[in-house]
């Protein structure tokens, strides 16, 4: 099974349902118990101090319908019936209002060029994936971009500066490193001389000069 990262889905087996079940706070565990009856996946997430360090740590995102909760779980590696990627941009902005659906298969194509796949995560991703209501007017569009050089990152950073000020939704999202790193594409484009880092293992401050070897 290939490394677990942060905005991968996660499918939790059968028989590993009722322990994740019982890593939820147990006002929520009614909750998550009718998600996993659905066969819907979770999230996986950056790790927190208090976590099981011999899990994985896992998340549900419940639709505004649900009041938005943040659900945070485990799972043991044995656990874990299957990972999915992200969803790709180019197949989830079919659920976007029409207005962002060209801005959105631009970025895609844009990203082709360059060299990844442009994929997404956070309410157009939970929308996609489960067909529950996510989206709502003031929602972004958070992009997972993990381009293959520094030429790359540039291209790709300049373009979301200069299409945000016309883009229907307000555009937000991450760099991803070849780690399982990622940093906020404004905090990388805006020359800080550090960078806040969301790892699997949790988030950490690096010196901005450090990511430039990273495609090295």
């Amino acid at each position: 099974m290939e490394a677990l990262r942060r905005h991968h889905w996660v499918h939790v087996a059968p028989e590993a349902r009722a322990r994740v079940v019982s890593s939820a706070a147990e006002a929520h565990r009614e909750t998550v118990a009718a998600w996993l009856a659905r066969g819907l996946p979770v999230i996986a997430r950056a790790r927190q101090p208090d976590d099981d360090p011999a899990r994985h740590a896992i998340g549900l995102a419940l639709p505004p319908t649900q009041g938005k909760l943040r659900i945070a779980l485990t799972v043991a590696a044995d656990g874990i019936a299957r990972i999915e990627e992200p969803p790709a941009l180019r197949e989830a902005a079919a659920v976007l209002p029409y207005a962002m659906r060209t801005v959105a298969t631009g970025l895609a194509e844009l990203a082709d060029h360059l060299g990844f796949t442009a994929r997404v995560f956070g309410s157009l991703a939970w929308q996609h994936r489960t067909g529950e209501a996510y989206l709502s007017q003031g929602s972004d569009l958070d992009l997972l971009a993990a381009p293959p050089s520094t030429s790359a990152v540039s291209a790709w950073l300049s373009h979301l500066a200069s299409l945000e000020a016309r883009s229907p939704m307000r555009l937000d999202g991450e760099i991803e490193f070849r780690d399982g790193g990622a940093v906020n594409w404004r905090e990388l484009a805006g020359g800080a001389s550090s960078l806040l880092v969301k790892a699997p293992d949790g988030a950490r401050l690096v010196p901005a000069s450090a990511w430039a070897a990273a495609w090295a």
